[in-house]
């Protein structure tokens, strides 16, 4: 009796602990995958132009603005040319295409160290006659806080 008890706890505890570790090892792909500069730039893009479809501009003071760039573009932001920036910074435009928010792309990230270079490409890529797409950005990120940050977008 004693030993159908201990086998039966043994036999839970093992299928306990078979679970606990696949959970684990599944956060720590996904985290990995949801790491890298080109998953942080679509995750950021396909937030910001939801917001502005639903006309909720985002300031660059907005929590998820702030949480996705890096300190050096959040100070500039505060200074003379960044208070008197006449475009929308992420973008790099003042005007914008709804179907940006459907059409992301970004190149494979080119990574020296703790900087990265992305080219994202928003819009369809066959322009049509009143389209703004596509719209391509040169974004420059830094690893910050074991995290990687917008620091710099340059438009095409």
């Amino acid at each position: 009796m004693r030993s159908l008890r201990f086998s039966k706890f043994f036999g839970w505890f093992f299928v306990f602990l078979s679970v606990a570790c696949i959970s684990l090892c599944l956060e720590t792909q996904t985290a990995s995958a949801q790491a890298t500069p080109e998953a942080t730039l679509t995750e950021f893009y396909k937030w910001y132009l939801h917001e502005f479809r639903l006309e909720r501009y985002p300031k660059h003071t907005a929590a998820k603005v702030n949480a996705a760039i890096s300190s050096r573009l959040r100070s500039w932001f505060k200074s003379k040319e960044g208070r008197e920036w006449d475009a929308d910074y992420f973008i790099d435009a003042q005007d914008w295409d709804p179907k940006w928010e459907t059409h992301i792309q970004t190149s494979k990230a080119v990574i020296n160290g703790d900087r990265a270079d992305v080219r994202v490409i928003l819009g369809p890529q066959v322009k049509s006659t009143n389209s703004m797409s596509p719209h391509t950005l040169r974004i420059k990120l830094v690893m910050e806080k074991g995290g990687w940050k917008i620091d710099h977008i340059n438009g095409y």
